[in-house]
């Protein structure tokens, strides 16, 4: 039997899509620490492969701390064999840490963009994969198809994109390509979003891990890496598929329903109420989406609400609020406010959504100066 830890999509020194400087500092060094976690847990669980599909870096140089954190954890796991397949974001070339860093001896990183092999006889078991070699790779390393030994585990370690374009920019591989292979399982990367366990191709099991931290907005929720476990007896394979999650600050978008707030205060209270009710945990990154129709008196400014937010880690505030008005009255006045008014009310009425967004954001920054008083 053979024990697999697959995880792909980890963009060490990612830049995170967030406002705040430090925060983003602080998560990037967070990702190595739940990098650091998945490999405990490999050692604790005593997993055989630690399978790496692509992305490891987020770009095709690395930070000096983190190259170091990836040798020392590599090193202090001489049994745990780790195979990484480079991807878009980090692909082998001659001047990327794959070439230039003299890793372990239990590290094993394919080189090329052609399918190659690595056999670990004490497990019964062969590893396929290939390399991005530069950002792109329109090439189909499964056109030709490899010669397996059945009586052992194929597992194909790879990035790729699965049903994508023919001939696309992500390596391209179809559904029909694959289960035609013959591998019992293929670990793959590129996707972050995971599938949730192994799904399955006739006799062919696969699986993207997913990414194991969100980067952003863009990716929220918990992540997850796959655990496997695999044997073969009598040519049949027997498997088993359960996911783990090592995320640390997840990302969470909540929608809030503002209206009948007043004031500043109530807004807050509004904010509160809903993180709590998503539960979504102390350590979140939460986006508050503000909806509903609100005085345009009530000016949200992000700067003043943020530090009567609790429960989360970090925050975002987003302004989708409409003006609560009496458009006729306001409408009618003669002078600037009626004509301002009358200028706004087409795009708040019949506008899309971006446009009704922009248009009651102008009514009420223009309503506040027309009264003497600013969003300050």
């Amino acid at each position: 039997m053979v024990k697999i830890l697959h995880m792909a999509d980890l963009h060490l020194d990612s830049p995170f899509s967030l406002k705040n400087a430090e925060t983003a500092q602080a998560m990037r060094r967070m990702l190595r620490g739940t990098f650091t976690s998945a490999v405990l847990y490999a050692r604790t669980a005593k997993i055989d492969l630690v399978l790496m599909p692509g992305d490891i870096f987020d770009t095709g140089f690395a930070a000096r701390e983190t190259l170091a954190l990836l040798c020392s954890e590599f090193e202090k796991n001489p049994d745990i064999r780790f195979i990484i397949s480079p991807g878009n974001h980090d692909p082998y070339k001659p001047d990327s840490p794959w070439a230039k860093t003299e890793f372990p001896k239990n590290v094993y990183i394919f080189r090329s963009s052609s399918l190659s092999k690595i056999s670990f006889d004490d497990l019964n078991c062969d590893v396929y994969g290939w390399a991005f070699t530069d950002d792109t790779m329109s090439v189909d390393p499964l056109a030709v198809k490899p010669r397996l030994d059945f009586d052992r585990i194929n597992v194909l370690c790879a990035h790729c994109e699965l049903d994508g374009p023919v001939g696309g920019r992500y390596c391209s591989i179809s559904k029909n390509e694959l289960e035609s292979s013959g591998f019992d399982f293929a670990a793959l990367g590129h996707i972050h979003k995971g599938t949730d366990g192994a799904k399955r191709l006739r006799n062919t099991y696969y699986a993207y891990s997913g990414c194991l931290e969100g980067r952003s907005f863009d990716e929220c929720g918990q992540k997850s890496a796959l655990i496997a476990e695999l044997d073969k007896r009598d040519g049949h394979l027997y498997a088993d598929f359960r996911t783990r999650s090592f995320t640390q600050r997840r990302f969470e978008v909540t929608d809030v329903d503002c209206s009948g707030c007043e004031d500043s205060v109530a807004l807050a209270d509004r904010i509160n109420a809903a993180i709590r009710a998503a539960s979504v945990g102390n350590e979140a990154c939460v986006r508050a989406v503000l909806r509903g129709s609100v005085p345009p008196s009530l000016i949200v400014n992000e700067q003043a609400l943020s530090p009567r937010i609790y429960g989360v880690r970090y925050i975002e505030i987003e302004d989708r609020t409409e003006p609560t008005l009496d458009m006729d009255r306001y409408e009618s006045e003669p002078g600037i406010r009626g004509a301002f008014c009358r200028a706004m009310a087409p795009y708040l009425s019949d506008g899309t959504e971006e446009e009704r967004r922009i248009a009651a954001l102008a009514l009420k920054i223009g309503l506040e100066a027309l009264s003497g008083r600013s969003l300050q």
